[in-house]
């Protein structure tokens, strides 16, 4: 089966993510029953919610890319991992998603982040990734008309700039990260060169509040 890339990233500090463990109808919405058990038995609050719900977020943007017909369920979806605390180290859980094999997925955090990476099927090579506040971000890349037509908000273009940093550094130039449009709207990010997809190259972009995350993975 084809690998496939997903990240999602929480800014703590944007006002969006606090309280959301204190929303009885937000967590039966998206939790399923044995996570909101394990979410109250611990207390992790914000944090604990953060840790499930990025997961799901990054196990989708990668289940997506294998079936472009999945509808985000969220309380469908079953986020394992031994506690809901955050540590020193990378933390590492896995996604259940009906029809599909286990999604891989790990985290790392900041004070004022937490950034998740899912893997779904093999991934032998490296991943590269990157977390970038907006206010240091470079200044925006020039981008095709094929590019913008997918996106318009300044959080999109610092996006797509970081990955392309990471690119650069693994000798990857003269790139496009297109959104193809399809019927039902635009489908994930892809590397284009010379107008043709990078099927060696995997991707995944995400934002929130003040923060701008890139995960890459080369086939080498």
């Amino acid at each position: 089966m084809k690998a496939a890339l997903g990240n999602d990233l929480i800014d703590f500090r944007a006002s969006h993510n606090r309280g959301r463990a204190e929303q009885p109808r937000l967590l039966a919405r998206v939790l399923t029953a044995s996570e909101r058990t394990q979410l109250a038995n611990q207390g992790s609050g914000d944090v604990g919610f953060a840790l499930l719900w990025s997961a799901k977020e990054a196990a989708y943007k990668a289940a997506k890319k294998i079936q472009p017909a999945l509808v985000f369920a969220p309380g469908r979806w079953q986020v394992d991992c031994a506690d809901l605390a955050l540590d020193d180290s990378r933390k590492h859980g896995t996604v259940i998603i009906a029809d599909h094999p286990p999604i891989a997925v790990s985290w790392q955090h900041h004070a004022h982040w937490l950034h998740c990476i899912a893997v779904l099927g093999p991934v032998p090579q490296p991943i590269d990734s990157a977390v970038v506040a907006l206010a240091d971000c470079a200044p925006a890349a020039s981008f095709s008309e094929r590019e913008r037509d997918s996106f318009s908000r300044e959080q999109s273009a610092a996006v797509r700039t970081l990955a392309r940093q990471l690119l650069a550094q693994r000798g990857i130039g003269d790139s496009e990260i297109v959104r193809e449009r399809i019927e039902r709207g635009l489908l994930p990010p892809r590397v284009f060169s010379n107008g043709v997809a990078r099927d060696d190259i995997q991707l995944s972009l995400s934002h929130d509040g003040d923060y701008v995350a890139a995960a890459i993975a080369v086939e080498v």
